[in-house]
């Protein structure tokens, strides 16, 4: 039996009660990737938790659960805070009794040239994608997982795996998570706590459409040799799966969903040399 999911996602192919009584926190839940897992853990019976800083797309993402049949609370929440994260935990375990599956998909950053990259700015970056992260991680894990000696926790990454220009601040910060999923894996994994980084490609959201021309997307899109942007549900499907008993032999190692694009390896043109005078 399918979950229904027009869309696309793991929906379409794991049993509807497959997550039925486990319980998802997802950071940054209100849209794109995050909105995306939260509708294909619903679908599939989870009763989910979505937190972010702006309220109006969290209720939204809620409404579209709760006319699935799901269950789900949204828990306006910046992450940077350590006290709003005590509170979003407060808030779940309040109201569904457990976590089961942590999703950390929270993050932010800006282009720019690695030299015009200010301490502030690669603070803010570094302090989002990595200390409120942990934030989240530790609390959930001390809190919910360890306890109940149960847990998968995603971290997200980037692809392609090496660099990216103009991206540096950021890049890095993410290499710092795959870090942390592959070592949270070797001492955590005595409680039953898995731990998974997701790396997506360039994936098409409402985000790329607003603030991307449609020059740049199709440069992007061809530097996939699948030929085609990533969508949300192509990264929801995965870690849907992944957390469900199926994946229950998966941890400690990074997931790329890109098409082929980190495979290919190559960035063309090469940046041109800036001759000295």
């Amino acid at each position: 039996m399918e979950c229904e999911n027009p869309g696309g996602g793991a929906g379409q192919v794991l049993r509807p009660d497959v997550h039925r009584g486990r319980v998802a926190l997802i950071t940054g839940g209100g849209t794109g990737i995050g909105r995306a897992i939260a509708l294909d853990m619903a679908r599939c019976g989870a009763d989910v938790v979505i937190s972010g800083r702006r309220p109006e797309p969290l209720e939204k993402t809620v409404a579209e659960i709760e006319a699935l049949g799901g269950r789900a609370l949204a828990v306006p929440a910046d992450i940077r805070e350590e006290e709003q994260v005590t509170a979003l935990v407060d808030r779940a375990l309040e109201r569904f009794g457990r976590i089961d599956i942590l999703v950390n998909n929270a993050g932010g950053q800006f282009a720019a040239p690695a030299e015009d990259i200010t301490s502030k700015g690669w603070r803010a970056v570094h302090r989002l994608a990595v200390d409120a992260t942990w934030a989240v991680t530790r609390e959930v894990a001390v809190r919910a997982m360890i306890p109940q000696r149960s847990g998968c926790i995603f971290f997200m990454a980037f692809s392609p795996r090496r660099g990216i220009a103009s991206m540096v601040h950021a890049t890095s910060a993410r290499a710092a998570l795959e870090n942390l999923a592959s070592g949270l894996s070797l001492e955590w994994s005595r409680y039953g706590i898995r731990s998974i980084c997701i790396a997506p490609g360039t994936i098409a959201t409402e985000g790329m459409e607003e603030n991307y021309t449609e020059e740049a997307r199709a440069q992007w899109t061809s530097a996939v040799p699948l030929g085609r942007l990533g969508t949300a549900e192509d990264v929801s499907g995965v870690v849907t799966f992944l957390a469900s008993p199926a994946g229950s032999y998966v941890t400690g190692t990074t997931l790329v969903i890109d098409g082929g694009a980190d495979a290919w390896g190559t960035g063309h043109p090469a940046p041109k040399v800036e001759e000295t005078r």
